[in-house]
């Protein structure tokens, strides 16, 4: 895919790829005995609490504004409401910037604004995944039936397959979600027959983040939020983060919990919802012209049901201070970290057939055990993870050529065409430039 949006009309070919991209995209530390904390990350890696001179949010503005309306000139003709870009080269300060509404028309978005940030949740669990099986609380290479024996191919699937989305298992019903215990999303995905035998397909599934959450509780004792509180969230200083579970299931097969965090807790952007009109939103949109529908209900429930599978609040700042921890730094070890990377077969065929259909260059190349990688025009091979959730579309990434920490958040869903990298292709290298120059 071109590292811009051309201005003019898009060909009918042309919005065919797109859609096919929309609908292919969408998703989307030193060891301890298990259950206890963790120490501090490596030193060096600065906390979420430092920030870089204002000039970067000047020499971003153009960048973000073009970003923003550029798909006023596609077939969809809307604007993204509002986006946050949060940077790092290196072990430097974070350097913030952002442009639009929160609210539109009376709230400018504010660079410290939160937002749920739906599937790149799935982080903070491939990484409590990782560090367990470091410590030997559980294997990459057990399997499912250890911890729930009636769940269909237990014995044959891995939490290795769970990680990489090839489990063969069934999709979350997403009227359970926000309405169910944990459990009980388990139970249903259980219930029913797989749409593949295990290890044999690559299939984009939340349901198995949910059920790796519950195989977190289960092999160590204890909630999973408070494992992400105390071994990501509290080393990190990540200040502004934390899992969102008012009203939902927080512990392992109770109803009762609420909403967890270090300091004060943000209040976060509500978001839009892309609309046409006639009930439809998001891909459905594609060639239609299309408005920022406020996201309704309000708050989602979504929001809270997401749980280990994109259930997390974050900033901007936060998340750049995260994934550069994650990727360069000692959150796991070097093998876990080499680990999470290494594409599987599986992801790679799968988008590589993607684009090829669409006849477009290939910028997402596929999944390891938890990291996505992109090609990212000028900046090489990037990891890390979006997130797609209502009101929100965002990516961390981070860019080893160039130790360059990238965010981009969105408030609406989808924000583009390619809600699997939003606005990574084409801000990455205008945060880089900003950087090196500032």
């Amino acid at each position: 895919m071109r590292a811009h949006h051309h201005r003019g009309r898009r060909s009918a070919a042309q919005a065919a790829a797109g859609g096919i991209l929309l609908s292919v995209l969408t998703g989307c530390i030193t060891p301890g005995s298990p259950g206890e904390a963790n120490p501090a990350p490596t030193a060096g890696l600065t906390s979420a609490s430092a920030s870089a001179p204002s000039s970067f949010a000047g020499a971003l503005a153009g960048p973000i504004d073009d970003w923003r309306t550029s798909f006023r000139a596609s077939s969809m003709s809307f604007t993204v409401p509002g986006t946050v870009v949060a940077a790092t080269l290196g072990d430097g300060p974070v350097a913030l910037a952002a442009s639009g509404d929160r609210v539109l028309g009376s709230t400018p978005m504010d660079p410290d604004d939160a937002f749920h940030i739906g599937s790149m949740t799935k982080l903070f669990t491939a990484a409590l995944v990782m560090q367990l099986d470091e410590e030997g609380a559980l294997s990459l290479d057990d399997t499912l039936d250890r911890w729930f024996p009636e769940a269909p191919n237990g014995a044959q699937i891995t939490v290795r397959m769970l990680l990489t989305h090839e489990s063969g298992l069934s999709e979350l019903d997403m009227a359970l979600v926000g309405t169910a215990t944990n459990q009980e999303v388990v139970d249903d995905v259980f219930s029913k027959p797989p749409v593949s035998p295990p290890g044999t397909q690559y299939q984009y599934l939340n349901a198995g983040y949910i059920i790796l959450g519950r195989v977190i509780e289960e092999a160590t004792g204890r909630r999973y939020h408070d494992l992400v509180e105390n071994r990501l969230i509290e080393p990190l200083g990540l200040s502004s983060t934390y899992l969102d579970v008012t009203g939902a299931d927080s512990g392992a097969g109770s109803a009762s919990g609420s909403a967890t965090g270090s300091g004060t807790r943000p209040t976060t952007v509500s978001g839009y919802d892309l609309g046409c009109g006639e009930g439809l939103t998001g891909g459905d949109c594609l060639g239609r012209p299309s408005t920022a529908v406020p996201t309704s209900p309000d708050p989602s429930p979504q929001w809270t049901g997401a749980w280990a599978a994109g259930g997390m609040v974050s900033t901007a700042r936060d998340q750049a201070v995260w994934i550069r921890a994650l990727v360069a730094g000692d959150v796991v070890d070097d093998a876990h970290k080499a680990d999470m990377q290494a594409l599987t077969p599986l992801s790679s065929a799968h988008y590589r057939d993607a684009y090829s259909s669409a006849h477009l260059t290939a910028v997402q190349l596929g999944e390891g055990t938890g990291l996505t990688s992109w090609a990212v025009p000028g900046l090489g091979t990037c990891v890390g993870h979006a997130g797609s959730i209502p009101g929100s579309n965002g990516v961390a990434a981070y860019c080893p050529d160039e130790q360059l920490a990238i965010v981009v958040l969105n408030d609406i869903d989808p924000a583009g065409l390619t809600p699997g990298y939003p606005g990574l292709v084409e801000l990455a290298p205008a945060a880089l430039d900003a950087l090196n120059t500032g």
